[in-house]
Order: C-alpha cells, then sequence, then structure tokens
C-alpha cells in the first residue's frame, strides 16, 4: 500500500489529486478495510450462531460486502463523511473504525442469532412484501390524506425497486425480511446454503437502498434495507 499521509488519503480519495491518484487510493483502501473486516468477523465468529458455519471463503465474500458498503458510505453526497474526520490518530484507523461499526451493525440483527423453527419458504410473497412496505408507513398521518397518498408513494416505489431484484435475491429479501423464514428454509428453495443465502441478502439490500436513493427517498425509510 503507498505510503500516505492524513491529508495526502483525504485528497485522493474526494479526487483532487486527479483520477489515477483517487483510483488508487480507493484501492488501497479496499484493501486495508478487507484486512480489517475478515479479522473482525473471525473474531465475531466464537459468539455468533451464524457466523461460526461459514467458511473461510463465505466469510471473505461477507467481508468484501463490508469493505464496499463502507466505500460507498465514504463516497456518499460528495465524500461529507470525510468532513468528521478531525485528523486525529491516523486516517486509516479511523476508517477501520467504520467498517467495524458496519459489520457491528449487521451482526445485531436477528437473523445471524437465530434457531427458530422454520416455516415454509416461498408461499408468502405478496404478504412479505407487504410487510416491508408498511415498516415504512407512520401510523400517526393515517387520517391525513395527503399523509396517505405520500405514504402510498413510498410503498409503490419499494414494490418497484423489489421487483428489480433478480428472482433470487427478490425470495431471499421477501421470505427472510418480510416474512421473517429462516435461511435454512430459503436455502432449500434456492439449492444453495444458508450461508450464501445470508450473502445475497446482504448484496440484495444494498441494491435496494442504491434504487431508493436514486428516487431522493427519505433516510428514515432507508433504514428498513440498511
Amino acid at each position: 500500500m503507498t505510503r500516505r499521509s492524513n491529508l495526502d488519503w483525504m485528497q485522493a480519495l474526494c479526487g483532487d489529486c486527479g483520477d489515477d491518484a483517487q483510483r488508487s487510493a480507493h484501492q488501497d483502501l479496499a484493501r486495508y478495510l478487507y484486512v480489517v473486516a475478515y479479522n473482525y468477523l473471525r473474531l465475531r465468529q466464537t459468539d455468533l450462531y451464524r457466523l461460526a458455519e461459514f467458511a473461510a471463503e463465505e466469510l471473505a465474500a461477507l467481508a468484501e460486502d463490508f469493505v464496499q458498503e463502507t466505500l460507498e458510505k465514504l463516497a456518499r453526497d460528495h465524500f461529507a463523511l470525510l468532513s468528521r474526520y478531525n485528523a486525529t490518530g491516523n486516517f486509516t484507523s479511523w476508517a477501520a473504525q467504520i467498517v467495524r461499526n458496519q459489520a457491528a451493525m449487521e451482526l445485531r440483527k436477528s437473523y445471524w442469532t437465530r434457531r427458530s423453527p422454520l416455516p415454509q419458504a416461498g408461499d408468502g410473497d405478496n404478504d412479505a412484501e407487504a410487510e416491508l412496505t408498511l415498516e415504512l408507513a407512520d401510523p400517526s398521518g393515517a387520517a391525513d390524506p395527503v399523509r396517505q397518498a405520500q405514504q402510498q408513494q413510498v410503498c409503490d416505489l419499494v414494490q418497484r425497486c423489489l421487483a428489480g431484484l433478480s428472482e433470487r435475491y427478490r425470495l431471499a429479501v421477501l421470505n427472510c425480511l418480510g416474512d421473517d423464514v429462516s435461511a435454512d428454509a430459503v436455502a432449500r428453495a434456492l439449492d444453495t446454503t444458508a450461508n450464501a443465502v445470508y450473502l445475497i441478502i446482504q448484496r440484495a439490500k444494498r441494491q435496494l437502498r442504491a434504487c431508493l436513493e436514486q428516487s431522493g427517498l427519505d433516510r428514515s425509510a432507508l433504514a428498513v434495507f440498511a
């Protein structure tokens, strides 16, 4: 990895030093953050039921997803997040904490520890889609026609973004997130492993978030797909 000062990192990542320097900085940061994310996941394998089952290559793929999410977060809104770095300590250490936080937020979710009985997968896609979209509705506006119309627009947008996913991704999201079907049941429907389903969900949520962001959806609604 190229040696850079904290200022060098900031300027290169923002593109102030040209496209080549920006590309190189992103690649170097991605490689560094991958090591951080992979090692963090290795440490968490001892206390998370699902993660303990991940083989090395599956753990590597999950680490790559967290790195990608972190880089996208850094680049969002013209690298606005970089303004929070106060130059106290190394820039790479600051970025490493972001990727660890990204992974920690994901690993706090229930499907990493779920051991519940398995309902049948694939039978309730419409209900699951409705449940996901209802999470975006604000019950305080139930009696307000304008508010109701806004909520319906949000639900329609979410459904369009869901429809844009591949069949495998859509099935995994609707069943695991919308209908609370376990990854084991979805894995049987997709003829794959439960670990692969978790990776599919990660990537599907990133695609959904990108679709919703492009449409200007409010950040509180985007949190459903964080």
